[in-house]
């Protein structure tokens, strides 16, 4: 990581090293559920706590490793952006207690589906404030990921409950995550037009990560601080596992997608964290429906669109 802290200026990479980050982000981040269900014995509170906790601390590490970790360097970051990063650190606790709400109701695979109702979400923030072209293919690949989430939660049934506690709490998780990325974008937008003022030396993919999960300890330590002297050796490691691969591991490469992300074509590819719940909720909860299958393969098909049809120059031009 200390190449990306050479010069002041962001690191630029190419659109695929952008898209194969946001596809290992969407699969770290699609084990969170495992994590979720290991730590059960906790609260949400405790458990959403122990994100912030350990995912702060790899990340601080990232931050030393790469020569991030100045007061000038954060200084200067916190300057240019302080209202965007309040208003998303102030949003994104919310986001991860949802979801984890969610995925005790519902399991892995529908709450990580509800969550990614965020793309709909997303592509309307993007098409009002005018941030991004928006491409024809870009929109109907969020349409056809869209009807997969229909079909997994089979709103057809007369069994589904359309309006239960789970179903709202997953789609505010969506629209809160929404919300949240739009954010990150305007932060990435105001920076890649603004190259000439960075003066300092940092990454800022990883300062961004970490900032966000700093508001996770500072919202729900008064919430989940008891359940912190319970923890054994096996929930220590877990916590650590949780901290490291679907958090501070996700978040950065999430970051780097998201910089370099043009009219939600990169920012589909986090699709690829419900499909990896899917499969996680076969394995190892043991549940299968074949509405969940044909819903996970709209979403995939969704992707291959993006991969297939989506052109950087179409953006630059």
């Amino acid at each position: 990581m200390e190449d990306l802290a050479e010069d002041s200026k962001d690191t630029k990479v190419s659109t695929t090293i952008s898209k194969m980050s946001m596809l290992l982000s969407g699969s770290f981040m699609g084990c969170v559920g495992l994590f979720v269900t290991f730590l059960g014995k906790y609260s949400i509170f405790t458990i959403v706590l122990l994100r912030g906790i350990f995912g702060t601390l790899f990340l601080t590490l990232f931050m030393i490793k790469s020569r991030s970790f100045s007061l000038e360097f954060l200084k200067e970051s916190i300057k240019l952006h302080w209202k965007p990063l309040i208003i998303s650190g102030l949003i994104y606790p919310f986001i991860i207690y949802l979801y984890f709400f969610t995925i005790i109701i519902y399991g892995y695979a529908i709450a990580a589906f509800l969550l990614y109702t965020n793309g709909i979400f997303v592509l309307i923030f993007i098409i009002l404030s005018k941030m991004d072209n928006v491409s024809k293919i870009t929109i109907i690949s969020f349409i056809l990921a869209i009807i997969g989430v229909a079909i997994i939660m089979e709103f057809w049934s007369s069994q589904a409950q359309v309006f239960s506690l789970g179903l709202i709490t997953g789609l505010l998780s969506g629209l809160t995550l929404a919300i949240f990325v739009f954010f990150k974008k305007v932060i990435y937008n105001k920076r890649n037009n603004n190259q000439e003022i960075l003066k300092t030396k940092g990454d800022f993919d990883i300062f961004l990560a970490w900032w966000h999960t700093l508001f996770l300890i500072l919202i729900f330590l008064p919430l989940g601080f008891e359940d912190l002297p319970k923890l054994n050796l096996v929930d220590l490691i877990f916590a650590l596992l949780l901290g490291l691969i679907p958090t501070a591991l996700a978040f950065v490469l999430h970051n780097v997608g998201v910089k370099n992300d043009k009219g939600g074509n990169i920012l589909i590819l986090a699709y690829f964290e419900p499909v990896v719940a899917t499969i996680n909720t076969i394995i190892f909860l043991k549940i299968f429906s074949i509405y969940t299958i044909l819903g996970g393969a709209c979403i995939l098909i969704a992707n291959a669109l993006v991969l297939k049809y989506s052109s950087e120059s179409y953006y630059e031009r």
